[in-house]
């Protein structure tokens, strides 16, 4: 599933996608939580299909499509920056994000 169409989704039940990071954010009270774990194996946490609902029931009621509550992402990392993709074609785009940060010199010219 493409992230921009899950970013789109999220939102409409009040939820946040927080960069590349596993993190959502509750934008009617301002939580952060971690739904997706990073482990691998077989001590790994399933995903859960509620994972966009707050912590605090903000959006307990809420209704999302199954493919959104289905959307599992994929924990990469590309120069040690860790991210987590929802599709392969997003892989790119995350790719492009941290070749962004790669530091340029500038020198001094005194």
């Amino acid at each position: 599933m493409k992230r921009s169409f899950l970013e789109k989704e999220l939102k409409k039940v009040g939820v946040n996608l927080n960069g590349w990071l596993p993190v959502l954010d509750c934008s009617i009270c301002g939580t952060r939580w971690e739904p997706f774990t990073t482990h691998t194996g077989s001590n790994a946490q399933t995903a859960r299909f509620d994972y966009w609902k707050c912590p605090n029931d903000c959006n307990a009621n809420a209704r999302i499509a199954p493919e959104i509550q289905m959307a599992l992402p994929t924990y990469v990392i590309v120069n040690d920056v860790p991210g987590m993709i929802f599709d392969d074609e997003d892989l790119p785009e995350f790719e492009r994000y941290v070749r962004s940060m790669d530091v340029t010199e500038i020198f001094n010219k005194e």
